[in-house]
């Protein structure tokens, strides 16, 4: 029993470390903790956990038997298409003076809408099926027999690390400096987020067999 908790203590961690790796996740929460601040983050945040939550289900209960159907590839272009979507929605359309980004700042989206794209994001992410059968398919397989309790417990715990870490990197990217910096460079900055998202979509789509 003492290995199962502990399997499901590294399992968290990891992936509150992993949440730093590039990402539309990433990407995503990170444009918006520095453009509308920590509460809209935490919106998106809350969206992108609903998300985790529902394919940690689909991983505890089907597992690889998902990722080899012949329609799985579908999955591929709608998260293509999404990921056009949010660069779309994130390239900036002119280069803007620091009081204009502060008058749009105070224009927030409404925080339903937020949390509805946050879990869009994520639902609609592939990689972030196939990372979380890394992470849960072996130990799933080593404890999930022995213990009644491990499943769900695998599904809360990396749920709750999930919201909890995305909310400590947007509660960082609070930090006045940074902030000051995105208000001066925010038109950059958008720009690269856009162009990678596009180049998620791109490679997602560009796979040998698809």
């Amino acid at each position: 029993m003492t290995e199962a908790v502990v399997s499901l203590i590294s399992i968290s961690l990891l992936l509150i470390i992993s949440q730093l790796g590039p990402g539309p996740d990433l990407f995503y929460v990170v444009r918006t903790s520095l453009a509308q601040g920590f509460r809209a983050a935490c919106a998106v945040v809350t969206g992108i956990t609903i998300g985790i939550t529902i394919q940690l289900c689909i991983v505890c209960a089907a597992g690889r038997w998902l990722l080899e159907q012949e329609w799985s590839r579908w999955l591929l272009w709608a998260a293509a298409g999404w990921f056009l979507y949010l660069a779309w929605k994130i390239m900036p359309r002119h280069f803007r003076a620091a009081e204009e980004i502060q008058q749009e700042a105070t224009a927030r989206e409404p925080l339903l809408h937020l949390l509805r794209q946050g879990f869009l994001c994520n639902i609609l992410n592939p990689k972030c099926t196939l990372f979380i059968c890394g992470l849960c398919l072996a130990p799933l397989q080593a404890f999930g027999d022995a213990y009644s309790w491990f499943e769900p417990a695998l599904v809360l715990s990396m749920a709750l690390a999930g919201q909890v870490g995305w909310m400590l990197w947007s509660g960082l990217l609070q930090w006045p400096l940074l902030r000051r910096l995105y208000a001066r460079y925010s038109a950059w900055v958008d720009l690269v987020f856009a162009l990678l998202l596009a180049l998620m979509a791109v490679l997602l789509v560009w796979q040998p067999g698809f």
